[in-house]
């Protein structure tokens, strides 16, 4: 499906029509291993991340992808995600871990979504020190640095990296106004950072 982009170019109404779908139609239970879906998706994102990482010279391996245990995550009913630093747990010789919930490997736009978003926060730098005063302008920077990291790793042009982080944005936007997904951790409010998203690529951004 990544070739999909590049193809048949979806129109942004129809991209956030299949991200809002996968929004709410995607439980969370925890039931490992990896389907040979996921796999494919976990597996694509550690090319891809390998690619940012020797594009912008970074030494050593990427964070891992890891499907959380945390309550609050199994339970939030939509894609979540967040960026870890190292831990015994985020594998040998890895950076963290980017922990997620079973949603955000559903399907292949919501997982370069999330996953290229996750992974802006250990390119720049973020830490949870350095954010704590800052979340919402650590997330906006995030979703900014994704459109660069869909380009390098995952090989989008960047109308189409600003169409899919846009529409990925855009249909959590709207699934928080429809009570089917809470604020998820770290972040603040959905709209605004779809607003400030839009206006550092030029463009205007409805929440409605």
């Amino acid at each position: 499906m990544l070739d999909g982009m590049h193809g048949t170019r979806p129109t942004l109404a129809a991209l956030i029509t299949v991200l809002a779908l996968a929004l709410t139609g995607c439980a969370a239970r925890m039931t490992p291993p990896y389907s040979d879906a996921e796999r494919a998706r976990v597996d694509e994102y550690e090319r891809a991340a390998q690619r940012v990482l020797t594009s912008r010279e970074i030494a050593g391996r990427p964070p891992s992808v890891q499907v959380g245990s945390d309550p609050a995550l199994i339970n939030a009913g939509h894609p979540a995600a967040y960026y870890q630093r190292r831990t015994a747990l985020a594998g040998i010789g890895r950076p963290g871990a980017i922990v997620v919930n079973r949603p955000v490997l559903a399907e292949d736009y919501i997982a370069q979504a999330v996953l290229s978003h996750e992974l802006a926060h250990f390119v720049l730098g973020h830490t949870d020190d350095r954010c704590r005063d800052r979340q919402h302008e650590c997330e906006v920077e995030a979703y900014v640095a994704s459109v660069e990291l869909l380009m390098t790793g995952w090989g989008h042009s960047y109308p189409d990296a600003v169409r899919l982080q846009y529409a990925y944005l855009k249909s959590v936007v709207l699934a928080v106004q429809r009570g089917d997904a809470t604020v998820a951790r770290g972040h603040v409010d959905p709209c605004r950072e779809l607003q400030e998203f839009s206006a550092r690529f030029q463009t205007t951004a409805s929440c409605d």
